[in-house]
């Protein structure tokens, strides 16, 4: 009788590739919102308000269109970057309202 091996092992490759590019996504959002944290203190620093929502507008835009080249649905993209800018968001209110309590 012939050992076989289980038809999950062949997807082994494809799930090592997803955790090297998932690896990477969490790296590059690192990175963003590092440059986030930078803004909000540059911001701070100058007395600029925290919200831009013409400048969310613009990234949510530019990247469903960038997304769209690249066969992504623009609902997904804009979904995915609503997550993004949120966090950056948060980010930026810690540091420009120094983790003020709210009582």
């Amino acid at each position: 009788m012939t050992v076989t091996s289980s038809p999950n092992a062949g997807l082994l490759p494809f799930r090592d590739l997803i955790n090297k590019l998932d690896n990477q996504l969490v790296e590059i959002i690192s990175q963003r919102l590092s440059v986030c944290a930078e803004v909000a203190r540059y911001k701070k620093e100058r007395g600029i308000v925290m919200m831009q929502p013409d400048r969310v507008a613009e990234v949510k835009a530019r990247c469903a269109e960038i997304g769209a080249e690249r066969g992504l649905r623009k609902e997904f993209t804009e979904d995915l970057y609503a997550l993004i800018i949120g966090e950056a968001c948060e980010l930026e209110a810690m540091i420009i309202d120094e983790q003020k309590v709210v009582s």
